[in-house]
């Protein structure tokens, strides 16, 4: 049995007649693909009990239909194989066939920022998710989005823009990777997946059907550290992605918009809700930061190094603690939550630390808050 036999038979699994994401991981589940596949054509899989599935599959030849898949240039990912998004790997909606154009392991090992909302922005909200986008990239972040129109696009041509050295950006689509949609997005859509990847978990020439979006979003969530709503509608499309974001514990974050707007209505919602708001590229990156454990990403310093920070000399000779109470701490005021937050050390180690940086003039001590000197 060889790795293509399992590609092909996921592929031909993927693409039978009636099957659905759900179907295909009740399928797959405790089955490789090649075994998954034999079973259904003969009408034995426990999973297929009706056999509704048994006919379609004696007509198809799986390797026929790899061959087609590879002919588009589309890839055909599976969980325990090179290639699948780690962030989706243990997931509970993860996809069990994942399609991809472009390199899906652009985003390994990267932080991730989904940048979602409305169709309809106005361009305020356009201007906003571009900006973010172009920042996020820019500082190495992955812009994850579902290459819609509005912000979804606004989102992914500010990321593309963020010159050399950025992290490329990853979109999921709803339709198979065959068909562009909406059509006007065809060269933000080529761009995406020349620099980055395009995602799908829907088999080549499905059309956008209303219904396959909501679930496209438990996709997005999942692949991101933090979700930024920008622009939403009262209750838009977005909230899937933000309700799949909650039942994976990832922060949302909302853009302020202005009370008269209807574009803003749903992220205003979300503010008075509790979710974290977001002025700039700073305070993503800040909750970023937190969602990651207090591993701080600077603006504008993304791995290439182009924009390495110059050496601060008077950090010489700090011990570890020190040095991460240091991280933890802003130009401006920063509070002891905060700090314990992003540096994950005992209260007693933080005192000490802060303590120690204070008397050597590197921070600043208000009522409950420290500062960089």
């Amino acid at each position: 049995m060889t790795g293509d036999d399992d590609l092909a038979c996921a592929a031909a699994l993927l693409d039978l007649p009636g099957m659905t994401p759900v179907r295909l991981a009740r399928v797959l589940d405790g089955l490789g693909p090649a075994l998954a596949w034999h079973a259904v054509r003969a009408g034995t899989h426990p999973g297929d009990r009706s056999r509704r599935f048994a006919a379609s599959a004696r007509d198809m030849v799986p390797m026929n239909v790899l061959r087609r898949y590879r002919a588009a240039g589309v890839s055909v990912l599976l969980p325990d194989r090179a290639g699948y998004p780690t962030a989706l790997v243990g997931d509970p909606g993860a996809p069990a066939v994942l399609t991809a154009l472009g390199d899906a392991a652009v985003a390994e090992g990267r932080p991730a920022v989904a940048v979602v909302g409305t169709r309809s922005a106005t361009p305020y909200g356009a201007s906003m998710a571009a900006e973010l986008g172009r920042g996020l990239a820019g500082s190495g972040v992955v812009v994850v989005s579902g290459l819609a129109l509005g912000i979804d696009a606004a989102a992914h041509a500010g990321a593309l823009d963020a010159g050399p050295g950025a992290a490329a950006p990853v979109a999921v689509v709803g339709t198979g990777l065959d068909i562009v949609y909406p059509k006007g997005n065809r060269v933000l859509w080529d761009r995406v997946a020349a620099t980055g990847a395009v995602l799908s978990e829907a088999p080549l020439g499905t059309p956008a059907l209303p219904r396959v979006f909501p679930a496209r979003n438990r996709i997005i969530a999942a692949l991101a550290d933090v979700v930024v709503v920008v622009e939403c509608h009262g209750r838009g499309g977005s909230f899937h992605t933000v309700e799949a974001a909650a039942r994976r514990a990832v922060p949302v974050c909302a853009v302020p918009g202005s009370v008269r707007s209807p574009a803003s209505r749903g992220t205003n919602g979300m503010l008075v809700d509790g979710c974290t708001p977001v002025r700039d590229l700073e305070d993503v990156l800040t909750a970023l930061a937190l969602a990651r454990g207090g591993r701080a990403i600077e603006p504008g310093r993304g791995r290439s190094g182009a924009r390495a920070p110059a050496v601060d000399r008077r950090l010489d000779g700090l011990d570890r603690a020190q040095r991460a109470v240091w991280d933890a701490v802003d130009d401006t005021p920063t509070t002891v939550e905060t700090v314990l937050l992003r540096t994950d050390l005992a209260v007693a180690t933080v005192a000490v630390a802060v303590e120690s940086l204070v008397v050597r003039g590197l921070l600043l001590e208000g009522a409950g808050w420290w500062s960089r000197a």
